[in-house]
């Protein structure tokens, strides 16, 4: 049986049945420790009320930090711990306050701190397997470590100054995808650049291998490349990106296929790319350009503004 408040009470109440005075009572239950405040407002109460209970509380009932939902949390987190606090919130409708004092107060449990460190390029990895030795750049501190080997399982996030990008170009269509065009390291998205790497040598060639013997329309996003004057006159933009089936739903695909984990170069994040957008099934592109006549309503019910 756990010891509480209920049972110091009911100890506190047979010491006085037997005649002890409060302060006698106090000394014989310091092992206890209890307050002399504990043993007066005791014994005032059983006198006035006859009864060692609490009194019946005025406030109103909790109801959303039930027993019913603490269980409910708990075996979520236990399905899945590295789920995000406030996306379960949402989920359960719960309000984030209340989840957050579910999850510390009623749990008992907390996240976990990650910790923040420099990432180590190919040539700091080549000395560090060369002379045996960890490298803690920047404000990473040894409590940090200490706190990881503790509990068996750092979460380690690194972080680099000024990462490196790369500027993408990606078709899709009913007949199916084009092949990923990068482009060059320096190249501005300006909109001659746009005209002739991509329009002239990318786009144009299309009727030949894509859509053969067949009519077709491009579509494109309100890019300022793309809606300026000189490409305008090249073709006829729709200049919506709410309309594009790219924005809207399939570039979330590829990053959240390709940009899961952090990439140490430019080649690893350009194989990354190139690898999950032919993991992208036709039936996916497909059902997204099917969508596309219910998002055209949906734009001039807004009379051309923005909608989700």
């Amino acid at each position: 049986m756990e010891w509480g408040i209920k049972e110091n009470r009911i100890a506190v109440i047979a010491l006085f049945k037997c005649n002890k005075t409060p302060l006698e009572i106090f000394n014989l239950l310091k092992l206890l420790k209890i307050t002399k405040k504990f043993v007066y407002r005791t014994i005032k109460r059983f006198k006035e009320f006859n009864t060692i209970d609490d009194k019946p509380r005025s406030g109103r009932p909790r109801e959303l930090r039930t027993n019913a939902a603490v269980k409910a949390v708990a075996q979520r987190i236990r399905r899945n711990p590295l789920r995000k606090q406030k996306i379960m919130a949402r989920e359960m409708k719960i309000p984030p306050r209340s989840m957050s004092r579910i999850i510390k107060e009623d749990l008992g449990l907390g996240a976990y701190r990650r910790s923040i460190g420099q990432r180590l390029t190919d040539a700091l990895h080549q000395i560090e397997r060369q002379e045996g030795r960890s490298y803690f750049i920047g404000t990473q501190k040894m409590a940090t470590d200490r706190y990881c080997l503790q509990m068996k399982k750092c979460l380690l996030v690194e972080r680099g100054h000024h990462p490196a990008s790369v500027m993408v170009w990606w078709g899709v269509s009913y007949e199916g995808i084009t092949q990923l065009h990068f482009c060059e390291q320096g190249v501005k998205a300006r909109a001659i650049n746009y005209q002739n790497y991509i329009l002239e040598k990318v786009v144009k060639p299309l009727k030949d291998t894509l859509f053969v013997g067949k009519n077709w329309t491009f579509q494109q996003d309100s890019a300022p490349a793309h809606k300026a004057k000189t490409t305008q006159r090249w073709l006829e933009p729709s200049g919506s990106s709410d309309l594009d089936p790219l924005d809207y739903r399939l570039w979330s695909i590829l990053e959240e296929k390709a940009c899961s984990k952090p990439h140490r170069n430019i080649e690893s994040l350009k194989a990354d790319l190139v690898k999950s957008t032919a993991s992208i099934p036709l039936e996916v592109v497909r059902a997204v350009i099917d969508k596309w006549p219910d998002r055209l309503k949906k734009f001039i019910n807004v009379n051309g503004g923005h909608f989700e």
